[in-house]
C-alpha cells in the first residue's frame, strides 16, 4: 500500500477518534465546571444560613438579655439552639449554660455567657 492509500483511511480514522474523544473531553470539563460551581454555591449557602442565624441571635437573644425585653423569650431559645449548627462542640457548654439562665431568667448569669459567644461570633465572622 502506498500512501495515497493510506492517507484517506488515516483522515476517517483520526476523524472517528476526534468525533468520539472531542465530546468525551467537553464533557469533562463541564462536568468538573459544574462541580466547582456547585461547591461554591453551597459554600454561599452556608456563609448565609451561619449568618442568618448569627444576625437571628443577637437580635432575639441580645434583645431578651440585654434589654429585658421578654417578648423575645420564645425566640432566644430558638435563636440558640440554631447556634449549635455552626458553633464548635467546644463552645457548645457555654451554649448550654445560656439557655439554663434565660430558662431560669437570670438575666445577669446570661448576659456573661451571651458575651462569651458573641466573642467567639466575632471572630468567626472575621474569618
Amino acid at each position: 500500500m502506498t500512501i495515497k492509500e493510506i492517507a484517506p483511511w488515516t483522515a476517517i480514522a483520526i476523524t472517528l477518534v476526534l468525533s468520539i474523544l472531542v465530546p468525551l473531553f467537553t464533557q469533562i470539563a463541564n462536568n468538573k465546571f459544574q462541580m466547582k460551581m456547585k461547591k461554591m454555591e453551597i459554600s454561599l449557602a452556608n456563609k448565609e444560613n451561619r449568618s442568618k442565624a448569627y444576625e437571628e441571635y443577637f437580635q432575639k437573644v441580645g434583645n431578651l438579655v440585654i434589654y429585658g425585653n421578654y417578648s423575645d423569650f420564645p425566640n432566644a431559645g430558638s435563636a440558640i439552639q440554631r447556634l449549635y449548627a455552626f458553633l464548635p462542640e467546644e463552645e457548645w457548654d457555654q451554649l448550654d449554660k445560656l439557655f439554663n439562665a434565660i430558662q431560669e431568667t437570670k438575666l445577669d448569669i446570661a448576659k456573661e455567657y451571651m458575651e462569651h459567644i458573641s466573642k467567639w461570633i466575632a471572630k468567626d465572622l472575621r474569618k
